[in-house]
């Protein structure tokens, strides 16, 4: 089973200051065992939009090989 979960990073950006932006953390949870398959650290400033992709891609069960082509159809 993959678990989609928001992180949020702090980034800066020389135009802007430094601000707050959110990102995934992917899990493959294997009975008692996690293991962290990968991590998207800049989907969006939004976190109610992260937090809406992390609950629907792991209701889903979105597998990580397609993460990049939804995330990009999304935005």
């Amino acid at each position: 089973m993959f678990q989609y979960l928001p992180i949020e990073n702090k980034v800066f950006s020389p135009y802007i200051g430094w601000y707050r932006t959110f990102g995934l953390r992917i899990l493959r949870v294997w009975d008692e065992m996690d293991e962290e398959i990968m991590i998207l650290p800049d989907v969006s400033t939004d976190f109610a939009f992260t937090l809406r992709l992390a609950r629907l891609f792991t209701q889903k069960q979105l597998d990580p090989l397609h993460l990049l082509d939804v995330i990009e159809d999304m935005l």
